[in-house]
């Protein structure tokens, strides 16, 4: 191979990579014990609204979700709280954020939150404080879920079969999650 070919050959392999990793959010990841610690806000609850609407200066798109509270783990929530992100669509602009959350409304959540402002929230750890809540169908008994972190790299993961991969969760019983996130302080 010439010189030329393998300098050809290098840039290529630069573009590719640097395309590739352009679409994907990179994050430190965060346990559910430091997400527990550092949280001004631990409940669970449903989603009742999603809407996205322009900033005051109409360059960035933000979503807001509305989630009617079951119970309060940690910190003090009203009967509400509102989660606030970045990105979204308002008529024919969409403004999409690699490793952004979907809300679906009626889907009940877990949320590990960090004040925002005033009166409103974000996710702790960009998207890693989000779980999904089901019940047993049969004992009703709720288990946690981890939606699937499309478009994000979880930096510092722990390491599984010496691979390092995102940070999966199994279904695990709500209350041994919680315990195990808040240290038994509930």
């Amino acid at each position: 191979m010439t010189r030329t070919a393998i300098s050809v050959f290098a840039v290529l392999f630069v573009i590719a990579v640097l395309a590739d990793s352009a679409h994907t959010t990179q994050i430190i990841y965060r346990s559910s014990k430091q997400m527990g610690e550092e949280a001004s806000l631990v409940v669970t609850g449903k989603v009742s609204g999603v809407r996205s609407y322009w900033n005051d200066k109409q360059t960035k798109i933000f979503t807001e979700t509305t989630i009617q509270i079951d119970q309060a783990y940690k910190g003090d929530a009203a009967s509400a709280v509102r989660v606030i992100q970045m990105g979204g669509v308002v008529g024919t602009v969409r403004m999409h954020v690699h490793g952004a959350l979907a809300w679906r409304p009626g889907e009940d959540v877990l949320l590990f939150l960090d004040s925002y402002d005033v009166d409103r929230y974000r996710v702790s750890g960009f998207s890693q404080g989000k779980f999904g809540v089901e019940r047993d169908p049969v004992t009703g008994e709720a288990f946690v879920t981890r939606p699937m972190l499309d478009g994000t790299e979880v930096l510092g993961a722990p390491a599984r079969d010496g691979r390092v991969a995102a940070p999966t969760l199994e279904r695990v019983p709500l209350d041994q999650f919680i315990n195990d996130a808040l240290n038994g302080k509930r």
